[in-house]
């Protein structure tokens, strides 16, 4: 392993290595690349983790010969097992290399999700930046409307105390991490505008009293749902159950 802080150097580890796995901040990721992928054997492989792929695989597929494979496991260092988790894998250039990744992914329980660079990061435009931008609005919206935490808690429901759980999880984590997550995405302006636009429609809503269109808009968001919702109905009860019973 080769970091900042190692008399080992990255090109020289490249050199030396099978399979070269970059794994640093997404602000450096393509300068990383470009530093270790001349020295990448052609046989063997170069890989990153990172949460966006189309600029890293890119990055890659231009600085080396050897394979390339690009990954982002959709899990943190906090997961206390392997088992259940995905990984998403974006194949670059190499089949054996990269059959080679899925299997002992596979073989560890992991869960293998593959799909290209584009279509990852379109994905992750909702699975990740549109997720965490609501959550971030959502604990900004509560830091300053001057209401104390703790009010709020005396008259609490447990479907407000689950969505207090995830927006202080978020804010309990790093802002380097959740940082470029959102602003690395190349739709990110799509999504916060999409964002913005529903937040004005529906308050304007709210402002005139409408019932009707709040139904409209009601069925709309249902519609897009679909048989997800009663999915979503017997799950989020039973997390609700789990809550009420620890209280």
């Amino acid at each position: 392993m080769v970091d900042v802080d190692t008399a080992l150097t990255a090109p020289a580890a490249a050199a030396a290595a099978d399979v070269t796995v970059v794994s640093v901040p997404i602000d450096v990721t393509e300068e990383v690349i470009r530093l270790v992928g001349p020295h990448v054997p052609e046989r063997g492989l170069l890989m990153d983790v990172t949460s966006v792929k189309e600029a890293p695989v890119a990055a890659m597929l231009a600085a080396t010969r050897a394979s390339v494979l690009g990954t982002h496991p959709m899990f943190g260092p906090s997961v206390h097992t392997l088992q259940g988790q995905r990984v998403v894998l974006c194949r670059g250039r190499g089949d054996e290399w990269a059959d080679w990744a899925a299997r002992t992914f596979t073989a560890r329980g992991l869960v293998i999700t593959e799909t290209t660079p584009a279509l990852h990061d379109r994905a992750m435009s909702v699975v990740q930046v549109l997720t965490h931008f609501q959550t971030q609005v959502l604990g900004l919206t509560l830091a300053r409307l001057g209401v104390p935490l703790d009010e709020t808690l005396r008259f609490t429901s447990p479907a407000y105390v689950l969505e207090l759980y995830v927006a202080a999880r978020h804010f309990a984590q790093s802002p380097e991490l959740y940082g470029p997550i959102e602003m690395r995405n190349p739709r990110t302006g799509e999504v916060t505008r999409a964002f913005g636009d529903a937040t004005r429609e529906l308050a304007a809503v709210l402002a005139s009293g409408d019932q009707a269109r709040f139904s409209e808009l009601f069925a709309e968001v249902g519609a897009f749902f679909g048989p997800f919702t009663s999915e979503a109905l017997e799950q989020s009860s039973f997390l609700i159950d789990r809550i009420v019973e620890r209280a």
